[in-house]
């Protein structure tokens, strides 16, 4: 009778041990994951906000070249 109590709880702590590294392993690539995905969502947001950036550029040149135009043009009509 000890003998089968004794494969029991050691199966049932070689179980156990295994069933922790499996999860531990498991968290790990889990997070890795998780830290690609964010990194790659903050990659966006700077590229979003670069062309933002440079979109408000070009509307204030355009509106500058716009205005030099008006101008030059009510400088021609006088």
């Amino acid at each position: 009778m000890a003998n089968k109590s004794d494969n029991f709880w050691g199966g049932f702590w070689l179980g156990t041990a295994i069933g922790a590294l499996v999860g531990a392993v498991v968290v790990a690539k889990l997070k890795d994951s998780a830290n690609e995905e964010t990194e790659e969502e903050l990659e966006s947001k700077d590229i979003a906000l670069t062309l933002e950036e440079k979109i408000a550029q070009l509307n204030a040149a355009i509106d500058a070249v716009s205005e030099e135009l008006e101008i030059s043009n009510n400088k021609r009509s006088a």
